[in-house]
């Protein structure tokens, strides 16, 4: 059982309890981050919008199995043709002498239903089916990812703003020491240079303050343009507790058989499997014979002289009709090409089979390192805030002894940028550990099981 220590540093407190911005700015906490995301991410929308394919496509797939119904509630026409030729009393054609234009009208409706069976459509909607399947596991993909991808810039961001007060903190110490700097000054225990010293310092700090306050205006934009929301204006962040943890007893081998058996990079795999299968079943359905039945019926009035039947709704004709059934065999002259055809299916379903192996290979490669960093970045942590602690006692020493005349102005600037440096490693530190938290969950494609412990 992985247990979690009691996250929180005094800056992030210090954060937490800040009093809110101005009445403009928008509380904004990780899940409503989140929750914008999967409404209004362009990329992720258009991955949502795909999912309406599957619906169209397995319209497509079902409509190729029914009936088709065939209806022509009036074909009507009229035409006049030049007689130059009669026939005599024996029925042999003689030129007419008398060259006129004949009229005839006719008047046509006509009710059919045909159908066709051809095993390669039932193949198809399986196929389709497939297709689907690998629509749904893509939007998973991409959501889990989204999700990732909106805690790594709200941390980021975060991250800024919790330097941003650090900054502040440290801006505070130079204040501090430039103005004992400067009673000491006046009381002539020290001399210019180590004003000056102390005024540069804090020239320094209000440089890195403001620095600081341009990287939390870049990261809140990052997160603002990955959320897609463009109407959102300024926001003041719900800081998140920052979950570190021992991972010490993280089992690799578990974590590596979890990942593979629930990773929607593997389902991607089989499915894709799948569908190349059911290709290769296609192309051998090529082989199947396939039966067209076709029924109609109709009735035409037809009218040789005259335009009576022309535009007549109703023809006089009596209704016949008709039935045919033909039983088609493939071209037995395509065959090599469609077993040409079939060996691409086989081989691709092959290509498929090493991809889910690749897949697999990396997916083990990329957990275990991902495990190996966590632990490693938890270390770096420990060993920074140790560090933090030793470099704010010494500076608090070194304060006190320069108060007391013991000590030089460089002594204590030495300290003092120690200090501030092991407290940004430990701030940097904290949240590389929740960074390789979120990267392994994402590989693995669930959060990590932990137990808080207090304290």
């Amino acid at each position: 059982m992985v247990v979690i220590a009691a996250a929180g540093t005094p800056v992030l407190a210090a954060a937490q309890e800040r009093p809110p911005g101005p009445s403009a700015a928008t509380p904004l906490t990780l899940a409503e981050a989140i929750r914008l995301a999967e409404r209004s991410n362009p990329a992720y929308r258009q991955t949502v919008n795909d999912l309406e394919l599957n619906r169209l496509d397995r319209s497509d797939a079902w409509l190729s199995l029914l009936p088709t119904p065939q209806l022509t509630a009036l074909s009507t026409g009229l035409a006049w043709n030049l007689q130059t030729l009669g026939t005599d009393n024996f029925g042999n054609p003689i030129e007419n002498p008398e060259a006129r234009m004949i009229q005839s009208s006719t008047s046509t409706q006509r009710f059919g239903l045909g159908f066709q069976v051809d095993f390669r459509n039932v193949l198809n909607l399986r196929q389709q089916e497939t297709q689907a399947s690998l629509r749904d596991l893509a939007a998973v993909t991409q959501l889990q990812g989204l999700r990732a991808d909106v805690t790594r810039a709200f941390l980021d961001a975060q991250e800024r703003q919790v330097s941003l007060a650090l900054e502040e903190e440290l801006l505070d110490t130079a204040v501090q020491n430039l103005e004992l700097t400067r009673r000491l000054y006046r009381l002539a225990r020290r001399d210019r240079m180590d004003l000056l010293s102390a005024e540069l310092d804090l020239a320094d700090r209000e440089s890195q303050l403001e620095i600081a306050r341009t990287d939390l205006r870049g990261a809140l934009l990052a997160l603002r343009n990955l959320m897609g929301d463009e109407g959102m204006d300024a926001v003041e962040l719900v800081p998140e507790v920052i979950r570190v943890f021992d991972p010490s007893a993280l089992d690799d081998d578990a974590l590596v058989e979890e990942a593979q058996r629930g990773s929607p990079r593997i389902g991607q795999a089989r499915a894709s499997i799948e569908s190349a299968t059911r290709s290769v079943s296609t192309q051998r359905a090529q082989w199947l014979p396939t039966l067209n039945l076709s029924m109609n019926t109709a009735r035409q009035e037809f009218e040789r002289g005259g335009g009576g039947a022309f535009l007549n709704p109703l023809p006089a004709g009596d209704w016949s009709r008709n039935v045919a059934v033909q039983l088609s065999f493939p071209d037995l002259g395509q065959y090599f090409n469609i077993r040409n055809n079939t060996s691409r299916s086989r081989l691709q379903v092959r290509n498929q089979e090493e991809a889910l192996r690749q897949t697999r290979l990396e997916l083990e490669q990329d957990v275990r390192n991902l495990a190996q960093e966590l632990r490693q970045t938890e270390r770096n942590l420990r060993l920074q805030e140790r560090r933090a602690e030793l470099a704010e006692e010494r500076r608090e020493l070194q304060f006190q002894a320069y108060g007391l005349g013991r000590g030089s102005y460089l002594e204590l600037q030495n300290a003092s940028e120690q200090a501030a440096g092991a407290r940004r490693s430990v701030l940097q530190a904290r949240y590389a550990f929740e960074r390789a938290r979120i990267n392994l969950e994402r590989a693995l494609g669930r959060p990590l099981t932990v137990t808080e412990r207090g304290g």
